[in-house]
């Protein structure tokens, strides 16, 4: 049992002396640094030399910055000054490095210019945003990739730095004289300070529930409602016409010359239809006829004076 516990603690010791001394919380500080590099040489056009001298600068910067990440990371005020203090040595010495066109196009990119932000309690490289592939790298490894540890970094070279002083004998370009130091509205742009979590602690339940608060606007008064009876009004009844004639006998009118008799409630232009003529309605009609018939009176007594001749004939 004793040998087991050995033998594990023995494979914990070598697995912690295989991770690198150079890990952060951005990952590996030389594989961060190349991507970096390799990505502003292709879009920048650099040569070898500028290219190698370019790892050096990144190489010094993030490790610089990586035991202020945490810090960073929450929007601490002392860390974010260490941040951006060490953020304007690195961009000082690539002005010499990189030729006044070359600065300009390099202020003008984002992820080249302030490389490092935050977002929800951790920081990212803006470089892996654009380029997500990071297994693909346009150039070899840099000559010293692997034997560089910070000798040309401004720990060395504090007043104008080491590619200042280099500058005359490595490169003839003309250099930036510019601004480029960073400015107090990028803090809120590239660390965001995270919102306070709210501490739900215990919930304890009043003795007497609270008013409800008053509403910002004044509701609008509706009318009580009422079962069975609508809301909306009811609708007016519209009179009818009365449709008998305004005649003060029920004797219907005589027609005379083209005179045509129109139903009550209508009305009919006499030129479109001249002779067509409306008839009454039944109860017209029913009103309108005399009580007293004497033609088909005078008409019924010479019938019964013929049939009672012949039955006297018959006789």
């Amino acid at each position: 049992m004793k040998i087991k516990k050995f033998a594990l603690l023995l494979c914990l010791a070598l697995c912690a002396c295989c991770l690198p001394a150079n890990a952060s919380s951005l990952g590996d500080i030389r594989v961060n640094a190349r991507f970096l590099t390799d990505r502003m040489a292709f879009e920048l056009n650099l040569n070898q030399s500028q290219y190698n001298d370019l790892f050096e600068i990144n190489f010094d910067f993030l490790s610089g910055v990586d035991p202020y990440l945490t810090g960073m990371a929450c929007a601490d005020a002392a860390a974010l000054d260490t941040y951006y203090r060490y953020l304007d040595e690195r961009n000082d010495d690539l002005r010499w490095i990189l030729s006044s066109s070359a600065y300009t196009r390099f202020l003008a990119i984002e992820y080249f210019f302030r490389p490092i932000y935050a977002m929800n309690n951790v920081c990212y490289l803006r470089v892996y945003k654009v380029y997500p592939n990071r297994s693909f790298f346009y150039f070899g490894r840099p000559v010293h990739y692997l034997t560089y540890h910070g000798a040309h970094s401004r720990r060395f070279y504090r007043n104008t730095g080491y590619y200042c002083a280099h500058y005359t004998g490595r490169y003839h370009h003309p250099v930036y004289k510019g601004h480029f130091h960073s400015r107090p509205e990028f803090r809120k742009h590239d660390f965001i300070a995270p919102r306070p979590v709210k501490n739900p602690g215990y919930h304890f339940t009043p003795a007497r529930p609270s008013a409800p608060a008053a509403p910002s606007h004044r509701p609008e008064a509706r009318p009580p409602y009422r079962p069975g009876i609508s809301a909306k009004p009811a609708p007016k009844p519209v009179p009818k016409p009365d449709k008998r004639p305004p005649h003060a006998s029920g004797i219907r009118p005589p027609q005379n010359g083209n005179h045509h008799s129109v139903r009550p409630g209508t009305s009919r232009p006499s030129d479109k239809a001249p002779n067509r003529v409306t008839r009454p309605s039944r109860t017209e009609r029913k009103d309108n006829r005399p009580s007293v018939r004497p033609e088909r009176k005078e008409n019924r007594k010479p019938v019964k004076q013929i049939k009672e001749k012949s039955f006297l004939h018959n006789m």
